[in-house]
């Protein structure tokens, strides 16, 4: 599965959002500010369940606060 969109979040702040599922297990999620050259990304080794747009949102929203708030 491969998915990508883009969602407004602290009011103003355009984030775009990938999330790739890989071979054995594997998924590949990236969190992009709008205008900004810095693409966060994490390569998440044996995902027990595939990700969905809110799991991947809450991701980044836990591991990299500053990126949705």
């Amino acid at each position: 599965m491969e998915d990508e969109w883009t969602k407004v979040m602290s009011g103003d702040r355009l984030v775009k959002f990938t999330y790739v599922d890989l071979p054995a297990g594997t998924a590949f999620l990236t969190a992009q500010i709008a205008g900004h050259d810095v693409v966060y990304s994490v390569m998440m080794r044996h995902a027990e369940h595939p990700f969905n747009r809110e799991g991947v949102e809450r991701h980044f929203d836990y591991e990299c606060p500053p990126i949705l708030n």
